[in-house]
Parts: C-alpha cells; structure tokens; sequence
C-alpha cells in the first residue's frame, strides 16, 4: 500500500497550520543573517521552522535564499544525516523536523571513529548529489542525534552543482566540496596537526581558503 495518500494529508495538515502560526510563539532555535529557526509542535510532529527575517528587499533575497535551501533538501530527500524537509509554505516557512540531541563537541561523542565515519558518508553522498556546504567547520552548523549520530544543518549557503555546470559553477562547486573535506579532517583533529596518514588526503587547503580563515579569525566573520 503507497504512503502517498497519508504524506499528502500531513502535508496538508502542515500547510494549514503555517497559514494560522503566531511565528512569534515558537521556542527560539537560532538566528543569523539569512532569517530565524524556531520550534513547534505541529501535528504529532515537532518541528523546526526557518523564515527569512528582516523587510524590504533584503527581505526578499532572504526568501530567495530560503528557496534555494529547500530546493537543496529536495536533492538530499532520503539520505542519513540530515534533518527531513517537510516542504517550504506560504513562501517564507522552510519546515524540517527539529533533531533531538545536543550541539556538537568532541569530548561529547562515545565513539568518534564511527562518528566521523558515518560523517564523511553523508558528505560524501552529499557530494554525489551535487550539494556542496561549504560551511561545515561552523560548529553549530553539526548536530549530535539522540543515538549518537551525526546530523548536518542549514543549507543556507549550499552550492548546488547544476545538471549541465558550466566553468564558473564547477570551480565553486569543487572549492566548495573540497572545503567540506577539510572540514571534516578539522572537526575529526581539532584542527590540521597530528592528522593520520589515511585521513591526509582528505586534506587539500587552497590558498583562498586559508586567506578566509584568517579573515575570520582575525575580524570574527
């Protein structure tokens, strides 16, 4: 028996329920420049729902970038270690389930082999799919699920690799994707020192992305 006819009811149920939500009433989850994430309860589900924040036409870019995550989600349907996309309502209510655990650190996981191994898996698929982050040595942008596993969030900034890329979409994209690698090695270290011999070549820093880097150290950006 198809699942469709009770996704499509849930959908619906999600959708009257953004059109009558008092945004203002959720438990505040974050904030950054592209809007805010609160969490709801909403059906059975508990739920965590980003809008763009602000007014005018930086506004308007916000709900454009809030369409392009969604978009980004859509590629990601189906794969372990990201949250579920319920869909974007109204035009400005990107739904996901809210995950249950705690932010990510280090001296948090049991087993951090298999967390980092089950990581790269879903950066690897993740890629595969076309989806580069781009900003994954961001703490807050990794989540700790309540079996321990690891659960990457807001695609915000995702770089969508397109189905016929031309020069300029295939140099970002791979600097993208090469910048989630190292990510990854940063996050699995604590930083670029003492890394194993199996896990170097996982490590490729361009000389952009170490020029950032000290921007951001240096200005807090």
């Amino acid at each position: 028996m198809s699942d469709a006819p009770a996704a499509q009811e849930q959908h619906e149920r999600i959708a009257e329920f953004c059109a009558a939500m008092d945004f203002s009433v959720g438990i505040t989850l974050g904030r950054s420049n592209q809007g805010e994430v609160r969490r709801f309860s909403a059906d059975g589900l508990d739920l965590a729902i980003k809008t763009p924040s602000g007014s005018g036409p930086l506004k308007w870019l916000r709900r454009q970038s809030l369409l392009r995550e969604y978009r980004t989600y859509r590629r990601l349907e189906g794969l372990d270690g990201f949250a579920r996309c319920h869909g974007l309502f109204e035009g400005r209510f990107l739904v996901l389930d809210y995950i249950y655990g705690e932010d990510f650190r280090r001296d948090r996981l049991n087993n951090a082999e298999d967390f980092f191994s089950e990581l790269l898996r879903s950066i690897q698929a993740m890629h595969a799919r076309g989806v580069a982050h781009g900003d994954l040595k961001r703490k807050s942008n990794l989540r700790i699920d309540r079996f321990g596993k690891p659960v990457i969030l807001d695609l915000g900034t995702a770089v969508l690799r397109r189905e016929q890329p031309g020069w300029l979409n295939r140099r970002i994209f791979e600097f993208a994707r090469q910048t989630d690698l190292n990510a990854w090695v940063k996050l699995k270290y604590g930083g670029y020192t003492n890394v194993s011999a199996e896990d170097r070549h996982y490590l490729k820093r361009s000389s952009l992305e170490r020029s950032l880097s000290w921007l951001r150290g240096r200005f807090g950006t």
